[in-house]
């Protein structure tokens, strides 16, 4: 079993590579789109969509939680 500690060391984990992920699609997608580079554009919407994905799935809450 995994305790609190590791869980959010996890979730911290996932949630800098998601972030990380988006910049890395936006910023391919914005530079394929000046090139005319349709497949930088597709690879770059998959990396945002991976982005997003870990972080919806590391666990960062928009509403508190309760008490």
């Amino acid at each position: 079993m995994t305790n609190e500690r590791t869980k959010s060391v996890g979730g911290y984990t996932m949630r800098i590579l998601g972030v990380v992920a988006i910049v890395v699609g936006v910023l391919a997608i914005v530079s394929s789109l000046a090139q005319g580079n349709l497949v930088g554009v597709v690879l770059g919407a998959i990396f945002l969509a991976g982005g997003v994905v870990l972080v919806k799935r590391s666990g960062a809450r928009t509403t508190p939680r309760p008490s």
